[in-house]
């Protein structure tokens, strides 16, 4: 558990007009946790909590920057966002699909940059989809 990342999201809320509840806080701890979860993986991990109030703060959350919604295709997965992690790309399995963190690289990071320089854009933010198939299922 990080206590920085715990104290910028008490700091979120607040500056936003808003309380530190216990399913927001045991949500914020769940994402902590665990890499990118769907909605029916962190439901089942808050059993104390019914589905309306987790969906609610997701929608809180996703609003606030908290959290990234990952797209697989039809599917999505829910991870903290840079805000409170540092920056990196994914890697999903087409056949079980899980997500793999991939680590930050520079190289890639810069030619992103001179991509959007190039095409006369500002890119704000970012993120870099790789599919295949993981080592269990080569």
């Amino acid at each position: 558990m990080n206590d920085v990342e715990i104290k910028r999201f008490r700091k979120l809320l607040k500056r936003n007009n808003l309380f530190v509840t216990r399913p927001r806080f045991r949500l914020f701890l769940i994402l902590q946790k665990f890499p990118a979860l769907t909605l029916n993986e962190l439901i089942a991990k808050l059993p104390q909590h019914d589905q309306v109030t987790v969906y609610r703060n997701i929608d809180l959350f996703e609003k606030l920057g908290i959290i990234t919604r990952i797209r697989l295709g039809w599917n999505t997965k829910i991870e903290l966002s840079d805000v409170f992690q540092h920056h990196h790309h994914h890697f999903t399995c087409l056949k079980c699909l899980r997500v793999i963190n991939l680590p930050e690289d520079k190289t890639i990071e810069r030619r992103i940059k001179k991509l959007g320089e190039d095409q006369g854009l500002k890119i704000t933010d970012h993120q870099l989809e790789i599919r295949g198939l993981c080592r269990k299922c080569q």
